[in-house]
């Protein structure tokens, strides 16, 4: 296919008129145009930086799977977003940037299994903030803090993060030995405790925090 017939079949797919001029279109069909321009010629590379702003969701839908296409057919795709979701359904491997440092390069798959749990714990009565806040342990009305630290919240070759505290309710991402962990909660009068996969958006908090 020969850049006039795949810019005519990209313009078709994106519902983009290719008689209008630049001048007047709106922000979301200026980057229609630049994704037709990025893609007509078929590149072996293709360089996104946050590709979807300004697109409605149907023509969001029809751009990843123009996207996964192109990969298909070997062309390499770095893709940059700040909508996770997005970086889930499309990537292969993640790697995540604090002020310019690489910080985290795994597949997607490899991060969502590299042992990170959203851990929810419900106690009977209100869970004092100091429980997960304290260094060498600290008993707090019968409760044994065990070690965590603020911050970062490590001890015990495992490690706990992003720490809401909500009355009765607690909840982070963790990291390492559940027989651990649950050794470390031992003394709140717990009334139910959840533990899920984190979503790739809460692994990424995790990394900045």
């Amino acid at each position: 296919m020969d850049c006039k017939e795949k810019t005519a079949e990209l313009c078709e797919r994106l519902s983009l008129d290719p008689k209008r001029k630049i001048a007047d279109l709106s922000f979301g069909n200026k980057k229609k145009v630049g994704i037709v321009s990025a893609l007509l010629h078929s590149p072996k590379l293709i360089i996104l930086d946050e590709p979807t702003a300004g697109l409605d969701p149907l023509v969001q839908q029809t751009f990843f799977e123009i996207l996964r296409e192109e990969n298909a057919r070997g062309a390499t795709i770095f893709f940059s977003s700040h909508i996770l979701g997005e970086v889930q359904k499309l990537c292969k491997r993640v790697a995540i940037l604090k002020e310019g440092r690489l910080v985290g390069l795994q597949t997607v798959s490899e991060l969502r299994e590299s042992g990170y749990k959203r851990v929810t714990v419900v106690a009977k009565s209100p869970i004092p903030p100091e429980y997960f806040n304290s260094a060498g342990g600290l008993d707090v009305g019968g409760f044994e803090a065990g070690g965590f630290e603020a911050g970062g919240l490590e001890a015990g070759g495992f490690e706990a993060g992003g720490l809401e505290i909500d009355g009765t309710r607690a909840t982070f991402v963790y990291r390492g030995d559940i027989n651990e962990l649950f050794r470390q909660i031992s003394g709140l009068p717990i009334e139910d405790a959840l533990i899920e996969e984190p979503s790739l958006e809460e692994i990424f908090l995790h990394y900045y925090k």
